[in-house]
């Protein structure tokens, strides 16, 4: 590379390098130094050596020629004279007169200025002797005086041809600091950037010599023979890729990061909060909460724009590993399908999980004010004990769950005109009692009076995309360790999780808050402790109603109406696995705080006005409890016999 670098250069630019000898601009001091050692061999040359001077300086070579030798009749073999008539004979032509009088100068002060005159002249020549002793002479001037300009440009030329590349290193790296407004030390730094792989500093070096005066023509032809140019156009792209690719990696560990510190800062400030009778959110939880929403939002934006970085990597490495087929002389025809089949999928199955929607539809059963009208006003009075909106329906579900959420668009959840909606499931309610009831109702009215159903779209969508496209990759069996896809989708949903549910374990705390100061203490723990315990029992006794069905190929018998299982061993492992539920610590992972926590943190409260112990069944509250059992055994039935 560097070898056709001094070819191209040799035949463009050494020229210009050698009409460089004796241009440099003038250092008075210097300048006067001449004029004083001149004046004391012969006073009257100093005037001619100095109109000689002028002359040459401006280009008038034959006065030049004329008062130097005048000046060497006066003051024969004067070195300084000697020298500045060989730079004049050089750039006139007559090379023989130019090495003599540098000759001349250097016998009678072996100096860098000297020395690298005699290197300019002898370089002019082109021929073999003369351009390496002109290299010797050049490495000996810069010895002597490594920041003299002269003396480097006549370093340069000598390693040009020479076809000496360290020469020319040392050189073009000297003259771009030492003589910065020179192009020929640019272009010849550029030239060694290239040769080093550095082409966008090539490309810059070679630029910058064409505006300091180096014809275009020849900047322009090295740019292009030497492929400087579109080497320096791949280099920037993968320059600002590999920026790209860091900055959105380092943006996932920042978030990463930060959702550890909010996870530690959220329990910091519901323990700082002073227990009190109102239903409010301390300072440190209404700021941990905001920055919660900010942080979110950012995730699930970093979801969206990470989008064509896993394109961009799939395809890369897919490029990558048909590359190294090609180095190694061999292109396997069925690996080469099967990695393009890859390909296809995993961006299939990107791009469909991208655009998924998301449909919203009932959550269950509607249960209507004519069909459960104690309920209805049970549920209305929680809400007015908690100064918010009641909910506008209620839905039965076969299960255990018990929740809330608000339907309609992103606009009027923020308005807080969304539909909100009871989700109850029928199997939470054996044994339960309606103080425990308003209780956990009054948790659940609590996610409304702090906003936690409002938004939470865009942080909804990533979630569900997340899935669409993990399934994707899993149907196709692209789930591997090696698919830079699923390798994100892995760490993107740890991510996201870490945040998420940091942020609804928070929502989760100051709800129990406001179970606790509206209905009691006891009737929130009672109450939350029947949930665990029933969940466990619920799903043992369908577990076993299943099991006996199909074994005698008979239909479901009433899930809400089985036998509490008395068997000593099974009452034990219930009561073994309530314990460990209750007493498990909290994980970054969960979207609940350990139910021991939560007991800790509302035991701390101490109401004012709590509400008293109602031990009434919640089934009382359901008129038409016969009918809603038999329609969620019958769909708990088609669920079975669909599986």
């Amino acid at each position: 590379m560097m070898i056709l670098a001094v070819w191209i250069a040799a035949w463009l630019v050494a020229p210009a390098v050698a009409q460089q000898g004796g241009q440099t601009q003038r250092d008075p001091k210097e300048e006067q130094a001449i004029l004083d050692r001149l004046a004391q061999i012969n006073p009257d040359a100093v005037p001619i050596f100095e109109s000689a001077t002028q002359a040459m300086d401006a280009g008038s070579l034959q006065a030049a020629q004329q008062g130097y030798e005048k000046v060497l009749a006066l003051a024969p073999g004067f070195p300084d004279a000697e020298r500045r008539l060989s730079y004049v004979e050089t750039r006139l032509g007559n090379l023989d007169a130019a090495i003599q009088h540098a000759r001349a100068a250097v016998a009678a002060d072996p100096s860098s200025y000297n020395e690298s005159a005699l290197a300019m002249a002898l370089l002019s020549t082109k021929d073999a002797q003369n351009n390496r002793e002109g290299l010797d002479y050049a490495r000996s001037a810069v010895q002597k005086l490594p920041d003299d300009a002269q003396a480097n440009t006549a370093l340069l030329l000598g390693g040009i041809y020479n076809n000496d590349t360290t020469a020319i290193r040392q050189a073009s790296g000297e003259l771009v600091v030492i003589a910065p407004d020179q192009p020929i030390g640019h272009y010849f730094n550029g030239l060694v950037a290239a040769d080093d792989g550095q082409w966008e500093k090539a490309e810059q070096e070679l630029l910058l010599s064409q505006q300091l005066g180096l014809p275009a023509a020849d900047v322009q032809q090295a740019l292009s023979e030497l492929r400087i140019s579109e080497q320096a156009s791949q280099q920037r792209a993968l320059r600002l890729g590999a920026s790209a690719v860091l900055g959105w990696v380092g943006l996932g560990i920042i978030l990463f990061v930060v959702g550890i510190i909010l996870s530690r800062g959220t329990m910091a400030a519901v323990h700082r909060y002073q227990s009190s009778a109102q239903f409010s959110v301390g300072t440190g939880e209404r700021r941990v909460r905001n920055i919660y929403r900010i942080v979110i939002a950012l995730t699930s934006v970093y979801f969206y724009v990470s989008i064509p970085f896993v394109i961009v990597l799939v395809i890369a490495g897919a490029v990558g590993i048909f590359y190294l087929f090609l180095s190694a002389g061999r292109i396997p025809i069925q690996l080469t399908a099967a990695l393009a089949l890859a390909v296809i999928y995993t961006l299939i199955a990107i791009v469909r999980a991208v655009f998924t929607r998301i449909k919203e539809s009932e959550p269950g059963r509607p249960l209507t004010r004519a069909e459960a009208p104690q309920l209805w006003s049970l549920v209305e009075i929680v809400a007015r004990r908690l100064e918010t909106r009641p909910v506008d329906m209620i839905y039965v579900t076969p299960g255990t769950d018990m929740a809330v959420t608000e339907r309609g668009g992103i606009w009027k959840k923020l308005r807080g005109t969304g539909q909100r909606c009871l989700i109850l499931g029928l199997g939470v309610l054996p044994g339960m009692n309606q103080g425990q009831f308003e209780a956990i109702l009054a948790h659940e009215y609590g996610h409304f009076t702090n906003r936690d159903t409002a938004g939470g779209n865009l942080a909804q969508r990533v979630q569900v995309s997340i899935h669409h496209m993990a399934y994707g990759l899993a149907v196709r069996r692209q789930a591997v360790w090696y698919n830079p896809a699923w390798l994100f989708v892995n760490g993107f949903y740890r991510l996201f999780l870490r945040i998420t549910l940091g942020a609804s374990r928070l929502q989760e705390i100051l709800a129990d808050r406001y179970a606790a100061l509206a209905y009691g203490v006891r009737n929130f723990v009672d109450g939350l402790t029947h949930v665990v315990r029933q969940n466990l029992v619920f799903n043992w006794q369908v577990g076993q109603e299943i099991k006996s069905a199909q074994q005698a190929s008979s239909e479901l018998h009433n899930l809400y109406t089985l036998p509490t299982p008395d068997a000593a061993d099974v009452q034990q492992e219930i009561d073994q696995k309530l314990t460990e539920i209750i007493n498990r610590p909290t994980s970054p992972y969960d979207s609940h705080p350990g139910v021991k926590e939560r007991f800790e943190l509302v035991q701390r409260i101490n109401p004012v006005d709590s509400a008293g112990s109602n031990l009434q069944a919640v089934w009382d509250l359901l008129p038409n409890t016969e009918v809603l059992q038999s329609e969620m055994t019958a769909l708990v039935q088609k669920r079975v016999q669909q599986s």
